[in-house]
């Protein structure tokens, strides 16, 4: 039985004109093996999967192989079918995450030394470069600088910035940069027809939302997706298996929302925190929305600006861009909260604290004087449902005729007055803070705004 190729490995590209969405740094090297001006040491930064990788590979093809032509690999010559390989003996790559001590690189520079076993060149590719040590990095610094004319360093980095400048002023940095989602989409398009998998366009589209312009972890999401699918790839799979709602339904959500609609909103996310979705890439994409609603309603052309603009943002026209500006401020902070608090916790906090979001007025509006500062008798029992849920969902217990409400310090302060008024309501009913927040001495900062 022939051994499975996951898609990321099968399709990565071996010409330079196979590579997706680097054209800068692609001409660069293609010129520069076409000219004969190959640099001694070059630096490859950017975001994981885009293919700097895969491009320092082809580089040490073309510069190695026996029959060039227009600084490209032929990809026939023995050279190049020993690097397809991966036995090319003078193509050395090194993970720098695992070999970043100086004892590694002082093998590494006494390697330098010797001359290639077979090709012109010696190519020496470093993963993951920035997290050599400081000592490591000291001492590459010189072989860096003047290494043998017949070698070439490639250093590969998703950080640039932890690369000393004395390192990155030595190589020449090209940069690479994040694919565009319709070429995502073009590529996954092209696997999935010479894989004869079946596919809805959407699912694609959602892939490579997710993907978050990594190529190497569209395909995985493609190959994942096709057998959980049995080679067809949909929405409602993509749903099951990933944990990942598509647009239309985060935008549902995301309406929800702001109308005010809280009982509901806390239903579905409750529903979806039980299915297994992905609560934190679903908060992160409704976040994103509500900031393109920002640059629709206070940008002139915001088609210009915001990808893939649509009518969906032209839906809360009447709304101030004041509630939305609160809104992302909220979503924000909730993001922040995941750290030191269940993701479930901190988004079911956020959506009660939105219920404002359809009471804020322009400012305009309360500088002329014509903004209703009361709220009408509807709005303030929706306050009051919000206030019952919230309490519903604590912990409870009786001492005698009283019930006692266990509630965290920064909750409890967000809602003090409402809270209070209920337990004056009520007459049989206490908040305390939970224990646990006095002993750690909780300074959390969650508030209204």
């Amino acid at each position: 039985m022939e051994k499975y190729i996951p898609f990321a490995r099968k399709y990565r590209p071996k010409f330079f004109k196979e590579v997706i969405g680097q054209e800068v740094p692609v001409r660069i090297l293609k010129n520069a093996v076409k000219l004969n001006k190959i640099s001694h040491a070059y630096m490859f930064s950017g975001p994981r999967g885009v293919g700097k990788t895969t491009v320092a590979r082809i580089l040490a093809k073309a510069v190695n192989c026996l029959n060039p032509s227009e600084g490209e690999p032929c990809g026939v010559c023995e050279n190049c079918s020993l690097i397809d390989r991966g036995v090319f003996p003078d193509l050395i790559e090194i993970d720098a995450a695992s070999n970043r001590g100086i004892d590694d690189i002082r093998n590494l520079r006494e390697s330098v030394n010797y001359t290639p076993m077979k090709g012109k060149f010696k190519i020496y590719i470093l993963d993951e470069a920035h997290m050599l040590t400081k000592e490591a990095f000291n001492a590459l610094l010189k072989t860096l600088e003047e290494p043998p004319p017949s070698t070439i360093f490639v250093l590969c980095t998703t950080e640039a910035d932890k690369i000393p400048p004395t390192i990155a002023s030595r190589c020449q940095r090209l940069m690479f940069s994040r694919v565009k989602k319709e070429e995502i989409i073009s590529y996954l398009e092209m696997i999935s027809r010479k894989e004869g998998i079946d596919f809805e366009r959407e699912a694609l589209e959602e892939i490579a939302i997710a993907s978050d312009g990594c190529l190497r972890d569209a395909a995985s999401l493609l190959d994942q997706a096709s057998s959980f699918g049995e080679n067809r790839v949909t929405r409602e799979g993509l749903e099951s298996l990933l944990g990942i709602l598509s647009m239309g339904k985060t935008r549902e959500f995301l309406t929800l929302i702001i109308e005010g609609n809280i009982q509901r909103s806390l239903e579905l996310l409750k529903d979806y925190y039980l299915r297994g979705i992905n609560l934190i890439r679903l908060w992160e994409n409704m976040t994103a929305e509500v900031r393109n609603i920002i640059l629709s309603k206070t940008l002139d052309e915001p088609e210009k600006i915001i990808e893939h603009y649509d009518e969906f943002y032209q839906r809360f026209n009447d709304k101030p861009v004041e509630a939305f500006l609160y809104l992302e401020n909220i979503f924000t902070r909730a993001l922040m909260e995941t750290r030191y608090k269940g993701a479930f916790d901190a988004f079911r906090m956020a959506i009660i604290k939105a219920t404002i979001v359809k009471e804020i007025v322009p400012l305009s509006k309360v500088i002329s004087g014509k903004a209703i500062v009361s709220a009408s008798s509807e709005e303030k029992s929706e306050k009051d449902e919000a206030i019952e849920k919230l309490i519903g969902e604590l912990e409870a217990k009786k001492e005698g005729e009283k019930i006692i409400y266990e509630i965290e310090e920064n909750i409890y302060k967000a809602f003090e007055d409402k809270l209070e008024e209920y337990k004056k309501k009520k007459g049989n009913v206490e908040f305390r803070i939970k224990e646990k927040d006095k002993k750690k001495g909780n300074r959390s900062t969650a508030t209204l705004f």
